[in-house]
C-alpha cells in the first residue's frame, strides 16, 4: 500500500489549503511536521488537531496536522491532513516535500476510489460525491447527498435481496419439484411482478433525476419584438440579453441559468421566428428552431399590445412540445381573459410564470422513491427490468426453473453494477476519472 498525496482544496490563494495523504502517511509526516506536543514521540492521537511547523527544503509554514487512523477515515486507510496557509507556492512546496519523503502524487479521484475499494462506500455513493461537488442548485445538492449517504444503494440492495429470496425458492423447487412446484411457482410469479413494478418506478425517475442534476432546458420563443429578451433579464434578475425596440435585435440565442425553488433552470432567449431574406437573421431563426427541439419546456411569448398573427413556421416548430403561453407587456394593455399575463418591465405576473415552470419541473417527480441520476444507473435498471420480464414470461410458458434462475441471476448482476458489486474495472475507471485530483 503506497502513500498518496494531493491538494484537497481548490488551487490558488485563500485563507487555508489542505494537503491530504493516505496509505502510510505517519512516516512522511514525522519528517516534515514539528510540534511541541509530539517532541518526545511522534504518536499523534487520532482525530486531534496539532499545531506546529511544516518544514520543506525551501521554507517553513505554521499550521495544523490531523491524523485519522484506519479504518475510521475517508479512505479506510491511515490519513494525515496538513492545514496550511492558502498560498499556491506553499501547497506546491509541501506536496513536493511529501513526495521527496516517500509519497507519490495521487491520481484523479484516487482517495475516493480507495474508499470504495476498502468498503467505505458503494459505487453509487461515490457517484454522489462527485455530484455533490458539481451541484449548482439546492435540489442537486439534496439529491447528491441522498446518493452519497447510501440511500440509492440501500434501495437497490432491498430489490436484490428480494431477487435472492426468489432464487432461493426456485432452487428449492429444483431439489423438490413434486413437493414445492405447485405452491412456490405462483408465489414466485407474483413476487417477480411486484419487483418489476418497483424497478419500473426506478426507471421512471431517470428523467427527473437528470433534470435535478443538470437542470431543465427552457426556451423563450415568439415573434420579433414581443419582449423575450426583457423577459429573460427579468427572470434572471439582471441584464443578460440586449433589449431594443428594433425588430430582429436578437440574431443568435443567449443562454444562462438560474435557481428556482432549489431547481436549476437553463434558460435560452431565441431570435424571433419569422420569414426573412437577411442571411444572418435566417441563421438566427434556424438556431432558434434547433433550441426548441432540445428544450424540455417552451415559453411562447405574445405581445399583449398587438393582435397575435398566424406564424406557421413557429407553430410547426412547437408541434408536440410542452408549451406555456404568456402575454407580455400587460402594463401597457390588458391581456386576453384567462391568459397568463406578465410584465417584464414591472414584474407583474412573474410569480405566476415562475410557479408554472416549477410545477412543470416536478411533473415527473416520483414521491417516496430514490431517483437515478446517471445514464449508467438507468441502463443497469433497464437491463434488470428486461431480465425480470424474461423470467416472468418463462414461468408463464412453463420453462424449467433452472432457466429462470439463470435469467434472474443476470437481473441481480445488473443491479450490482449500481452498487459496484458486479461492475467492471473499466466502469470504475470511467467514474473516478470524473473526479478532481485530491478527492
Amino acid at each position: 500500500m503506497d502513500t498518496i498525496v494531493a491538494l484537497s482544496t481548490p488551487a490558488g490563494r485563500g485563507g487555508i489549503c489542505v494537503v491530504r495523504l493516505s496509505g502510510k502517511p505517519l512516516g512522511v509526516a514525522e519528517k516534515i511536521f514539528h510540534s511541541k506536543a509530539l517532541e518526545n514521540s511522534f504518536l499523534p492521537a487520532p482525530n486531534y488537531m496539532y499545531f506546529g511547523r511544516i518544514s520543506t527544503s525551501e521554507f517553513s509554514d505554521l499550521g495544523y496536522m490531523v491524523y485519522f487512523r484506519a479504518p475510521k477515515s475517508y479512505t479506510g486507510e491511515d490519513v494525515v491532513e496538513f492545514h496550511l496557509h492558502g498560498g499556491t507556492r506553499i501547497a506546491e512546496g509541501v506536496i513536493g516535500e511529501c513526495v521527496r519523503n516517500g509519497a507519490r502524487l495521487a491520481e484523479r479521484g484516487e482517495f475516493t476510489r480507495r474508499a470504495f475499494l476498502n468498503g467505505k462506500m458503494e459505487l453509487s455513493d461515490a457517484e454522489g460525491v462527485i455530484d455533490m461537488i458539481n451541484a449548482d442548485s439546492a435540489g442537486a445538492v439534496r439529491s447528491a447527498y441522498r446518493l452519497m449517504t447510501g440511500k440509492l444503494s440501500l434501495a437497490v440492495h432491498e430489490i436484490q435481496n428480494r431477487l435472492s429470496d426468489v432464487l432461493t425458492g426456485l432452487s428449492a423447487v429444483l431439489d423438490y419439484p413434486e413437493e414445492l412446484e405447485d405452491e412456490t411457482l405462483p408465489e414466485v410469479h407474483a413476487e417477480l411482478i411486484a419487483i418489476r413494478e418497483k424497478l419500473k418506478k426506478f426507471a421512471s425517475s431517470g428523467t427527473y433525476g437528470k433534470m435535478i442534476k443538470e437542470g431543465m432546458d427552457v426556451a423563450l420563443v415568439g415573434d420579433t419584438n414581443v419582449g423575450k429578451s426583457s423577459l429573460m433579464n427579468a427572470m434572471l434578475g439582471y441584464d443578460r440579453a440586449i433589449v431594443s425596440d428594433i425588430r430582429g435585435t436578437t440574431r443568435d440565442f443567449v443562454t444562462d441559468s438560474f435557481e428556482l425553488n432549489g431547481k436549476k433552470i437553463n434558460l435560452a432567449d431565441t431570435a424571433g421566428i419569422r420569414q426573412s431574406d437577411d442571411v444572418i437573421e435566417k441563421e438566427g431563426v434556424n438556431r432558434a428552431i434547433s433550441i426548441i427541439k432540445d428544450a424540455k419546456l417552451i415559453i411562447r411569448v405574445f405581445d399583449a399590445t398587438e393582435k397575435p398573427e398566424k406564424n406557421e413556421m413557429l407553430d410547426e416548430a412547437l408541434a408536440e412540445k410542452n408549451v406555456i403561453e404568456i402575454y407580455n407587456k400587460c402594463d401597457l394593455k390588458k391581456a386576453p381573459e384567462n391568459a397568463i399575463a406578465v410584465s417584464a418591465k414591472t414584474g407583474d405576473g412573474m410569480d405566476v410564470l415562475m410557479e408554472k415552470i416549477s410545477d412543470f419541473f416536478d411533473r415527473d417527480k416520483t414521491d417516496g422513491e430514490e431517483i437515478l441520476t446517471s445514464e449508467r444507473q438507468l441502463s443497469a435498471v433497464l437491463r434488470a427490468i428486461e431480465k425480470t420480464d424474461e423470467a416472468i414470461s418463462a414461468l408463464e410458458d412453463g420453462i424449467p426453473a433452472d432457466c429462470v434462475i439463470s435469467v434472474l441471476n443476470e437481473a441481480w448482476s445488473a443491479l450490482g453494477e449500481i452498487t459496484g458489486q458486479t461492475v467492471s474495472e473499466k466502469i470504475i475507471d470511467d467514474i473516478f476519472d470524473k473526479f478532481c485530483v485530491g478527492k
